[in-house]
């Protein structure tokens, strides 16, 4: 399999999922920028992680798939009649789940790359695509297996991209302006995200209060900024992990930060704090120092940040329903490493 040709006009890249897995594909999604510089260069994501793109001027279109709730078939089939409108010379779907799959399809582009998901997909998955590539899942970082997938497409990359990415990313300060932080309270704070998609893999609320309580009395000039989703679970636990903490947050951002301003709020910060979610990536993308606490678990390869900039606690034990066991200790010794790192 090799597409090489010089001719494409228009190329459709297809990745319906998180945050940080759209992160991950940027170094990816650089290289075809690169590779073929003249040809519209579109993507197709998840709705809620859309405004990631519109920080890329060198992505000509986003298409937002609705998140929540999933488009129905007749739906779905009216997205893959505009998708097949613009007559695209390529399709790479990045995932290959089931919908989108369908999508690509639908594209009736003339390539179209599908990876195929871990659980090997439906039947019949196989003749959604012209092609199949296969990269074994949980080996290497999320990022390296998307450059892997240009790899077994013929795409040349460079092999520094596997150890220092190109994320391509263009923040605007006045993003950060907008969620009040000043260019004086830059790299004077530490922002933290108590939660995730799981409460498997985050830490007690009372474990995470007694680690904030600690930092602050050691270093009283680290302010504390805390963020979460604007839902009622994180919501809720934001209030009460507030209620534990001997002093109150320099800032507190209660699901009012769009993703263009957390990106900004983690770049301007001094240390990022979380477990395994979208803020540990965004740090990674921005180069951020950053400390996450992270379940051990087969798939963790896929998302520890590899870099002098992130650092990486694991549980001990291998509950995959909680996160137990983990020493604020080892904690606040790789956040106090980290920014004497990079100071």
């Amino acid at each position: 399999m090799r597409v090489n040709s010089t001719q494409l006009r228009r190329i459709l890249v297809i990745e319906t999922a998180g945050l940080g897995d759209n992160i991950h594909l940027l170094p990816a999604l650089r290289v075809l920028r690169d590779t073929w510089p003249n040809a519209e260069l579109h993507v197709m994501v998840n709705a809620h992680v859309a405004p990631l793109f519109d920080m890329l001027p060198w992505v000509q279109r986003v298409w937002s798939y609705p998140s929540r709730p999933k488009p129905s078939f007749a739906a779905n089939w009216r997205i893959g009649k505009a998708l097949s409108s613009q007559r695209f010379d390529l399709v790479l779907n990045t995932t290959g789940s089931d919908r989108s799959s369908l999508l690509s399809w639908l594209t009736r582009s003339p390539r179209r790359i599908g990876r195929r998901p871990f659980d090997g997909g439906p039947p019949g998955w196989r003749w959604l695509f012209t092609e199949v590539v296969e990269i074994p899942y949980m080996t290497e970082n999320m990022y390296v297996q998307k450059l892997r997938l240009l790899q077994q497409m013929g795409v040349s990359v460079d092999p520094l991209a596997f150890d220092d990415p190109d994320f391509g990313i263009k923040v605007d300060p006045r993003f950060r302006r907008d969620a009040g932080v000043e260019l004086s309270d830059e790299r004077t704070y530490v922002h933290l995200s108590p939660f995730t998609t799981s409460a498997a893999r985050e830490l007690p609320l009372r474990q995470l209060a007694a680690l904030i309580n600690s930092l602050v009395l050691r270093h009283p000039d680290w302010r504390i900024a805390l963020s979460c989703a604007p839902v009622s679970r994180e919501l809720d636990g934001l209030d009460e992990l507030c209620a534990y903490l001997d002093r109150p947050p320099w800032r507190v951002w209660r699901g009012s930060l769009g993703i263009p301003q957390l990106v900004a709020v983690i770049q301007g910060a001094l240390l990022n704090l979380s477990g395994d979610t979208g803020s540990l990536h965004v740090a990674r993308m921005t180069q951020t120092p950053a400390v996450a606490w992270f379940r051990n678990h087969p798939g963790e390869r896929e998302w520890i940040p590899h870099s002098r900039y992130g650092l990486v606690v694991s549980a001990p034990g291998d509950d995959l329903n909680a996160l137990h066991g983990i020493d604020n200790a080892a904690l606040l010794s790789a956040a106090e490493a980290l920014v004497r790192g990079h100071m």
